[in-house]
């Protein structure tokens, strides 16, 4: 994002961000292909992971733009994911895995390729110093040309997706409770799904009906983490009762 300053976000602000964002994934998967193509295969690693990243920035700026922007926890949430170099990769490979017509086989991709693309972000850029033995390492020592091949290959499918979806759907709209559980600390989150007594609450309200995981999860803390009643033992009083 460059600047110091937090810009007031607002829902023509983000739009133009998202066009901006995806112009520019536009510009680095076309010069990827050309480094590829002419056997620089570090760079060409290097602009592809750009190019995902670019694309989920372009995503996620484009679904936000119904978020309660007054509410500063949520501006200031939106602005660490859109600066974030793994959230921006998760948030383009998970929205193209999703979108796929082999979901399944999609998201194990990504899945794995998600931590390599972390991983391998900076060794395709920089040389650097390796411990065990001490040794020089160098991007194109790292960077194998299948791997960079099926980068590019993988920037172009996320690219494709982003565009189709910015310029075919109209961004999503948002509850209270998806807002509030876009701001939950994710430790807290965490910590609520490896709960037992959520899941049977979950459970409940799904066979209710009630399939949003964000509506479950701010009942939940509101009416048994902040009152101390198990959602268990609440129900069986109410039973025997």
């Amino acid at each position: 994002m460059g600047s110091t300053d937090t810009p007031k976000l607002t829902p023509e602000l983000l739009r133009a961000y998202s066009a901006a964002a995806l112009r520019n994934a536009t510009e680095l998967l076309e010069e990827a292909s050309l480094l590829r193509d002419n056997g620089h295969m570090a760079r060409a690693y290097f602009l592809s992971v750009a190019c995902i990243e670019e694309t989920g920035k372009a995503l996620q700026a484009f679904d936000a733009q119904n978020r309660n922007l007054s509410d500063p926890a949520v501006c200031a949430r939106l602005m660490a994911a859109m600066c974030n170099h793994a959230q921006k990769i998760n948030y383009a490979l998970g929205a193209w895995a999703v979108s796929s017509a082999d979901q399944r086989k999609a998201l194990k991709v990504a899945l794995d390729l998600i931590l390599h693309l972390k991983r391998g972000r900076e060794p395709s850029m920089y040389s650097d110093l390796r411990a065990d033995p001490a040794r020089v390492e160098t991007p194109r020592e790292v960077v194998r040309a299948e791997a960079a091949r099926d980068c590019v290959r993988l920037a172009k499918d996320c690219w494709t997706y982003g565009r189709r979806h910015v310029t075919e759907q109209t961004p999503p709209n948002v509850t209270l409770s998806q807002d509030k559980l876009f701001t939950m600390k994710p430790a807290k989150f965490r910590e609520m799904l490896s709960i037992e007594d959520f899941w049977w609450y979950f459970i409940s309200r799904m066979e209710a009906g009630h399939k949003d995981l964000a509506e479950a999860v701010i009942g939940y803390e509101r009416d048994h983490i902040n009152t101390g009643v198990p959602f268990r033992s609440r129900n069986d009083s109410a039973a025997t009762s």
